[in-house]
């Protein structure tokens, strides 16, 4: 185990340094500043300082993420849900989240674009979309017939 240290502006770099590189929940920081060797004090402090900067927002960046895992990555909701419980988004947001980023998304334009992009068969479509995290609720406002997506 590493040396505990109470180094808040040592600590306090660290975290923004991490933050240049991708944004971050706030329980990611937490747990990174912890395995680095900050004590808890500091790291409330650093994680207080952070949030009232506005340099981490857990609905921002729980927004971001789910978008981007949407729309560039193709992946569905029940797949985004489960990564940002992993990353220590509450349950809460994350609903309140996909939500808004399922509204805002064109999802048969989308479905279309990850089925063509991987050259999925028809006969396996269904079985594709379900395995990147698309249940029935979201296939059932689609036309899957024979497989492919009307």
């Amino acid at each position: 185990m590493k040396k505990v240290s109470d180094d808040l502006q040592g600590a306090l770099n660290y975290a923004k340094r991490l933050l240049k590189f991708r944004a971050r929940s706030k329980r990611e920081l937490e747990e990174r500043l912890l395995y680095r060797g900050y004590s808890d004090q500091t790291v409330q402090n650093v994680i207080e300082n952070l949030e009232r900067s506005g340099l981490i927002d857990d609905e921002k960046f729980a927004y971001l993420f789910a978008y981007d895992m949407l729309t560039v990555q193709g992946f569905g909701p029940y797949r985004i849900k489960a990564k940002l419980k992993q990353l220590g988004i509450s349950q809460t947001v994350i609903e309140d989240v996909l939500d808004k980023v399922m509204k805002e998304v064109d999802l048969a334009f989308l479905l279309r674009k990850i089925v063509q992009l991987h050259k999925v068969e028809n006969e396996k479509i269904q079985e594709f979309l379900y395995r990147r995290g698309f249940s029935t609720e979201y296939l059932q406002t689609f036309d899957i017939e024979g497989g492919a997506i009307k």
